[in-house]
């Protein structure tokens, strides 16, 4: 089939995909659209799911060889408007239930900056029970904090005391946001509205403020459990990413941290040589997946460069920063807002055959 034959069928796949939302028959052996995506090779820009003739035989056999999949949430599976496109709901169900059965796919695990709590509560109720009854794995708080199926952790890793004190200092200068997390518990000195808005759009576990707890815990280094990760909050975008990131990542090399980035009204303070690729590679390794040969990656972000970089097949989705498309293989065309995960999914995920 040629490449103008594909686009002869467009007004077919159209009405295919219309009739598809509102059938209860729709099965993910038949897409919505054609997955369309920007390869780092000279392979043809467009192909349909049930067809990977057009692939190089490097990534025929790594598509293969595929046993795992973790995706980013926010940007990835999420739309912007914080909902799942069907096209990606249904395919995170069929590789789930693969996955269950060992039956072409071993895993699908979240690979997210957000909470474990607040990755669930953004995916919706179904979602959230394929995900705990067949036991799938995850990594959460920017890998941080990652569990095997059986809720097991794997490896977790705290703040210093002087990396969360001098974060402090640097927000009270300012005057702009911040919260820290523990697990799924997320404190703040003060629930401004970009705080709340934490927890009304993007589904986190609203944070408390501490002077509710206890009145000798006034700041977030008299909390004595530590922290996770610190977010730094602010809406000026311009400001926060001028001004409060230099004075940032000097403060975290001073005190054995680092910086990163998810979404642009936030920077996000973790431990020194912690990230999101770490945290999957140590659930890799657990989960005995081996992440260059047998990892499939999506994501959109900074804080998905390392992953998208390490896995056998990286793949960001068509709305990724300019940093994480020039870390994947693949760039979908298609977005977070059009399904661009669950067509990347059907493309790379599941074995063809």
């Amino acid at each position: 089939m040629s490449k103008a034959d594909l686009y002869e069928n467009d007004d077919l796949l159209r009405l295919i995909s219309i009739h598809n939302l509102f059938s209860d028959e729709y099965t993910l052996e038949t897409p919505f659209s054609k997955p369309m995506f920007e390869p780092t090779t000279s392979t043809p820009t467009s192909l349909l799911q049930s067809n990977i003739s057009f692939f190089d035989e490097d990534t025929k056999i790594k598509v293969q060889s595929i046993r795992a999949i973790a995706s980013d949430v926010d940007g990835t599976l999420l739309s912007s408007r914080q909902t799942l496109h069907p096209r990606t709901k249904l395919a995170i169900k069929h590789a789930i239930d693969l996955a269950s059965r060992k039956q072409s796919l071993d895993y699908f695990f979240l690979a997210t900056g957000k909470s474990r709590r607040g990755a669930l509560n953004s995916l919706g109720y179904e979602v959230e029970n394929w995900i705990n009854i067949n036991h799938m794995p995850g990594v959460y708080l920017q890998g941080l904090y990652c569990v095997d199926g059986n809720g097991n952790v794997v490896f977790e890793k705290k703040l210093s005391s002087q990396a969360i004190a001098a974060a402090e200092v640097l927000v009270s200068t300012h005057g702009i946001s911040i919260v820290a997390y523990n697990g799924d518990a997320l404190f703040t000195t003060k629930a401004t509205e970009i705080v709340r808005h934490l927890h009304d759009h993007y589904g986190e576990p609203m944070p408390l403020e501490l002077s509710t707890l206890e009145k000798s815990c006034t700041k977030l280094i008299d909390y004595k459990s530590g922290f996770h990760k610190i977010l730094l909050m602010d809406d000026n975008i311009v400001r926060l990413r001028e001004v409060i990131r230099p004075q940032l990542e000097d403060l975290a090399k001073q005190h054995d941290a680092c910086v990163t980035q998810a979404i642009p009204t936030m920077l996000e303070l973790l431990p020194e040589g912690c990230s999101k690729a770490l945290g999957v590679s140590k659930v890799c390794e657990a989960l005995k997946i081996d992440m260059s040969r047998e990892l499939l990656a999506m994501g959109d972000a900074e804080n998905d460069v390392g992953m998208l970089t390490n896995a056998a097949i990286g793949v960001a989705v068509g709305n990724a920063c300019p940093k994480a498309k020039e870390a994947a293989d693949f760039v979908m065309t298609e977005t977070n807002d059009e399904g661009g995960a669950g067509a990347a999914m059907e493309l790379f995920g599941f074995k063809q055959t």
